[in-house]
């Protein structure tokens, strides 16, 4: 794959060892540097700049093959004599006793800038029972996931520490639709990186011929310490000894990261975080560019920022008595992305303050990432992030409804759970013993007919600038064995594949797939996948088959009335006078899933301005709501059709308590609204629904005017 780059790098032939011919192809590049490249020692150096560009590397061996691509990998960071530099190291192919990566070496490099910003480093995933992320630098301790914050919750001595910082409500940020990092900080600052200021001057190589230059870079200080007055309420040291305590005690597997696309973004504080607040991640963001690893893991990205941006920098994205100098560096966040343009799969916290030259090694839960290890003895692996192969924690049921649980290696808790959304279908031809060219996915819904799937699939594929498009690979009329049919190709076999896509068999949106027509949109789906070689022939053990209980079809929910027990409906928009500011009301109501995967419903109220009214069902002296009771019980919940008390329609009465203080407290009038709020139990093996409004019942309370004298 080729090595994206940024700016204006210089390229060098630093070595080869190869008997096979070499070569380094330039694309991308905004100063006519485009172009072929001999890989020989003593060539002259190639200057090249663009905003995005790239360098890849060719080898031409013995026989019939011409110039093919050959396995790149950065390597050797380092600072030297005023600049920035990095190898390139190839390996041609030419065999397991020559995987040394010596074949054709480039050298990389920048002049140091006080303007320019380097960022390299590693990108690994971590397994296991990690508490935190274990790449995050000192003083930082980061919180990544929910699951990783739900687990320390039920530490009794962590959670006064998580409530200091972020409130006592801490919980909600479980239950945030989009879960931010936490982060914690021990004081301090970090250590390590180079900055520049001042000024020096060095030498620099022109293209073609020896030349000195002298460009003004400034000088070059290790940065060995910086206070970083980001939270004003750092951890204590025993809070910090018991954290540290509980990250030796839960350690994490890390292994690197191939061909993942990183964005990156530069953060701006919010008020609350600058006045010592905990990190929010509400801030205002500039998106910087984006790179990829190579196949090590390795990356590296460079960025500038005008004298305007770190005056404002300094100015206004800086706490009360910090120090300009350091403040005027950028807040750096570093995104995992499948799409350029997309949600971030990943993200993590801030790097603040960061100096000219920093190591950051990232490190994505591997929950996260895309695509999951091939493994065990079928083609069909993981239905989004879901295993379903090889995994105690997950099981396809026979019903085609999922179960995961919290100890699945990925992918969200739901327990018999239907399927719907857009899925992704993840497999893998690794072991077939001929190889896959092709694939054939056939598709039957209910007790119909089977049909080869024609969805389109597409992924970004890198170009030789390093740009990264979108490419399709399918579906196509293919002639196979079985006649001509919509195929697709297997990518596994392909180079320059994003992370995401590389094992990504179909993504399909499910209800699409149901028969047309249906009464209700719930139906099973069955899938068979083939694998064909180059010839078109059925290559042996790639079949594989599943089916899915899919649920389009949404739980629904009323409110049928609202009234004072003996009094008559007040109907829409209606005033309910009531006789004390502590009588109960009926409230008549229904939720329902006819198909059984309701996960929970929940009744709420608020008055006037936004207010939370405190709600009690009189009969279970609890909040009024009813929840899926799991598999050990059912394996369906209908809903409120499910209790003793429910009519032929599923409707139930509740008699609900006011809260201690009444409902108007002591006033004499407020509008209400009372909510009904439902959750599906559906996947799409990377998420669950949350709680979905389906009513709202909008009505005054006004307090008995008193009796006449």
């Amino acid at each position: 794959m080729a090595i994206g780059l940024q700016g204006t790098w210089n390229i060098s032939v630093a070595a080869k060892n190869a008997a096979w011919p070499q070569r380094f192809i330039v694309a991308g590049s905004t100063n006519g540097q485009d172009g072929t490249y001999a890989g020989t020692t003593g060539a002259a150096d190639v200057l090249v700049t663009g905003d995005q560009w790239g360098v890849t590397i060719q080898n031409n061996p013995t026989g019939p093959v011409t110039w093919r691509e050959s396995r790149a990998r950065l390597a050797n960071f380092r600072v030297e004599s005023g600049f920035f530099r990095v190898d390139i190291q190839s390996d041609d192919g030419g065999g397991a006793a020559d995987e040394d990566f010596d074949d054709l070496v480039l050298t990389l490099s920048k002049p140091l800038s006080d303007s320019e910003w380097i960022v390299y480093g590693t990108a690994r995933s971590y397994r296991g029972h990690c508490r935190f992320n274990p790449c995050f630098p000192y003083p930082w301790v980061v919180i990544d996931t929910r699951r990783q914050l739900e687990r320390l919750l039920r530490y009794r001595e962590v959670r006064p520490i998580l409530e200091r910082v972020y409130g006592a409500d801490v919980e909600r940020l479980v239950e945030a639709e989009r879960f931010t990092p936490l982060v914690l900080s021990r004081g301090g600052g970090p250590k390590g990186g180079v900055t520049v200021r001042g000024a020096t001057t060095v030498e620099t190589k022109a293209q073609g011929r020896s030349k000195k230059e002298t460009l003004v870079v400034g000088d070059v200080a290790e940065l060995r310490a910086a206070r970083n007055p980001v939270f004003a309420a750092d951890l204590t040291v025993a809070e910090a000894s018991l954290l540290n305590r509980l990250r030796l005690f839960h350690p994490c597997e890390v292994e690197p990261i191939a061909q993942a696309l990183l964005r990156f973004v530069e953060y701006d504080r919010t008020d609350s975080e600058l006045g010592g607040g905990a990190y929010e991640g509400f801030g205002n963001r500039e998106t910087l560019g984006l790179t990829a690893t190579d196949e090590q893991g390795n990356y590296v990205f460079s960025f500038q920022r005008s004298l305007a941006q770190l005056i404002g920098e300094s100015t206004d994205d800086a706490p009360a008595g910090s120090d300009p100098a350091v403040e005027a560096r950028p807040d750096l966040i570093i995104q995992f992305v499948d799409d350029p343009d997309g949600v971030a799969v990943h993200e993590t916290a801030p790097y603040y303050n960061i100096p000219n030259v920093r190591r950051i090694n990232l490190c994505i839960p591997a929950a996260s990432l895309v695509p999951k290890p091939c493994r065990g003895d079928r083609v069909l692996q993981y239905l989004g992030d879901i295993p379903i192969v090889n995994n105690p924690g997950s099981t396809l049921h026979p019903d085609g409804t999922i179960t995961n649980t919290p100890a699945s290696e990925s992918g969200p808790a739901i327990e018999r759970g239907a399927w719907n959304g857009v899925l992704d279908i993840i497999g893998c031809f690794e072991g077939a013993v001929t190889p896959v060219k092709h694939y054939v996915i056939w598709v039957r819904a209910g007790s119909g007919g089977w049909n080869p799937l024609s969805v389109t699939a597409s992924g970004l594929r890198q170009q030789g600038t390093g740009v990264w498009v979108s490419e399709s690979y399918g579906a196509t009329p293919t002639a196979l064995s079985i006649g001509t049919v919509p195929a697709y190709r297997n990518i596994e076999l392909e180079t320059g594949w994003s992370l995401e896509v590389q094992h990504r068999k179909a993504r399909v949106n499910l209800a699409s797939l149901l028969t047309p027509g249906l009464a209700r949109k719930v139906e099973d789906v069955h899938f068979i996948i083939r694998g064909y070689d180059d010839t078109g022939a059925y290559v042996p053990n790639t079949y594989d088959t599943i089916k899915l209980r899919v649920d389009a079809q949404p739980a629904t929910g009323d409110i049928a009335s609202i009234v004072v027990p003996g009094g008559g409906d007040p109907g829409d928009c209606g005033l309910l006078t009531l006789p004390t500011d502590t009588t109960p009301l009926q409230v008549r109501l229904r939720a329902l899933d006819p198909d059984g995967f309701l996960a929970d419903w929940s009744l709420s109220a608020v008055k006037g301005s936004n207010h939370p009214v405190g709600l009690t069902d009189t009969a279970t002296a609890s909040p009024p709501s009813g929840a899926y009771p799991g598999a050990t019980v059912d394996t369906r919940y209908y809903g409120t059709s499910e209790r003793p008390t429910a009519d032929v329609d599923g409707y139930v009465t509740l008699t609900l308590a006011p809260p201690s203080s009444g409902w108007l407290e002591g006033g004499t009038f407020c509008a209400f609204s009372v909510e009904l709020n439902v959750r599906d139990r559906t996947t799409n093996g990377k998420g669950t629904p949350g709680s979905r409004k389906v009513w709202d019942e909008v009505l005054g309370f006004s307090s008995a005017p008193p009796p006449s004298p």
